[in-house]
């Protein structure tokens, strides 16, 4: 009688894992061919550029189970990595492109057969030529071999089968590197492309209940960042770069934040002197202050932060009196979070930041 009781005990534990797993992570695979065109936007691009461009993709990906709670909240996103290998418009000056990213993919609309998704993904593109005084001097739009790559993708997939699926859509590139290294112009890509992909577990739309998801919390968040840039051509010096940062975000649904804070910045390459480079002595002189406008886009510990500055005080007047800043925070744990992003004046990448923050709620 034990031993029956005990089998019954273990038939009812799978029968409820089975059930637990019904929808189970689904991997997936993808390939696509890009054929488009270099966008300049500036005089000296539009010279350097004297070809189309074309490239190769591949994606690994999963779809998260539907019974994950984030999943369910943002209808069964594919996150995964992928790597892009494609030409930039001049083979002999500005060579090709190897790019590392992690993506998420957001569905946008589901029919039968039909999906149409959004797929944005960052990371880092290894370019073979970049600017060099006397071996590669016309490129003015790369300044180092490691460059931040970003890439924006509007799909469309037909199932042929359960399992395998022909997709296309336009697509949207951008490589530079934050002014580490200047010239950094940049470039913008805009592609159409076509692939193939193939899922491991045959694919079935789910219309699955969702779960009633709270608001999120308020929160306050205070974060350091570090980073360094180059200014100009002529002057070889890295020059330091710190900002502080003290948000307020009010959660408005179980997805976003929206908020206000104020940044303090420190740039050493701030009011640098005349074109002999030699730096002022005074120290105040590269000390700037600003108050933002911030939206977060909160995915399980991920966070995308947009943020738009206005300069309220400074000594040395800024680039411009607005700037941006876009990037991705981590939470660590219950206080601290890491933090990449990038400040850039109206499209003008100012400098990378690198740091580390601490948060905590408010009800």
């Amino acid at each position: 009688m034990k031993y029956k009781f005990l089998l019954v005990l273990i038939f009812l534990s799978n029968f409820t894992l089975a059930q637990r797993t019904k929808y189970s992570d689904n991997h997936i695979v993808t390939t696509r061919y890009h054929y488009g065109v270099v966008l300049p936007h500036h005089p000296s691009i539009k010279f350097l550029i004297n070809d189309q461009i074309s490239a190769f993709e591949i994606n690994y990906g999963i779809i998260p189970d539907i019974n994950r709670s984030w999943s369910q909240l943002y209808n069964r996103p594919e996150i995964g990595i992928g790597f892009y290998h494609g030409t930039l418009g001049n083979d002999e000056v500005l060579g090709r492109v190897n790019a590392v990213y992690p993506y998420i993919n957001f569905k946008l609309k589901e029919f039968s057969s039909l999906k149409i998704e959004l797929q944005t993904g960052f990371g880092i593109g290894h370019t073979q030529k970049h600017f060099d005084p006397t071996e590669n001097y016309i490129n003015v739009a790369i300044g180092s071999k490691l460059n931040a790559f970003f890439k924006l993708l509007l799909n469309s997939k037909y199932f042929v089968t359960s399992k395998w699926s022909i997709n296309g859509g336009v697509g949207f590139q951008h490589i530079s590197n934050g002014a580490v290294n200047v010239p950094n112009k940049g470039l913008n890509m805009l592609t159409g492309n076509l692939g193939i992909q193939y899922h491991f577990k045959e694919y079935k739309k789910i219309s699955a209940p969702l779960k009633r998801a709270e608001r999120l919390k308020n929160q306050i968040s205070i974060v350091w960042s570090n980073g360094v840039k180059q200014t100009k051509e002529i002057d070889e010096n890295k020059y330091y770069t710190t900002s502080l940062s003290a948000n307020y975000g009010l959660g408005i649904n179980p997805k976003q934040r929206i908020g206000f804070g104020i940044d303090f910045f420190y740039d050493e390459s701030a009011n640098r002197g005349g074109s002999d480079l030699n730096p002022k002595t005074n120290f105040k002189d590269r000390f700037s202050q600003a108050i933002i406008l911030s939206h977060d886009l909160v995915i399980q510990k991920f966070s995308v932060i947009t943020h738009i500055g206005v300069y309220t005080w400074y000594e040395t007047k800024p680039e411009k009196p607005m700037y941006a800043r876009v990037g991705l925070r981590y939470n660590i744990n219950r206080n601290f979070l890491a933090n990449l992003s990038l400040k850039a004046h109206l499209g003008k990448a100012d400098f990378i930041e690198w740091g580390i923050g601490y948060r905590f709620n408010k009800n």
